[in-house]
């Protein structure tokens, strides 16, 4: 298996637990986004993480489709926040990126 993309994720501490709740349901593990990210002040307000994806798992786990179908079974309560925490991550992908560069 190839792993080859670069994907770094950064997510407002305020959807840090719905975000990884989806990331759990993708089984990237509990609490996969857990890199403090600070302003100058040094409070955070912001977390990350970076890793490497095949580009197909990638795509599965980008799709608009099955996040939306995801979604779609929580409870209903819970459905605009998880979608207001999906619009609100940050995603970028590098081919064959390096990890330092691409954070």
């Amino acid at each position: 298996m190839i792993y080859n993309l670069s994907v770094v994720n950064i997510i407002p501490i305020a959807y840090l637990n719905l975000i990884n709740a989806l990331a759990e349901v993708y089984k990237c593990g509990p609490n996969n986004i857990s890199v403090p990210l600070c302003n100058k002040d040094g409070e955070i307000t912001h977390y990350g993480c970076h890793s490497y994806w095949r580009i197909e798992d990638y795509a599965e786990f980008s799709s608009d489709e099955l996040r939306n179908a995801f979604i779609s079974q929580l409870d209903p309560d819970l459905q605009e926040p998880m979608q207001a925490a999906v619009a609100a991550l940050y995603e970028r992908t590098v081919l064959h990126g390096d990890a330092q560069e691409n954070w």
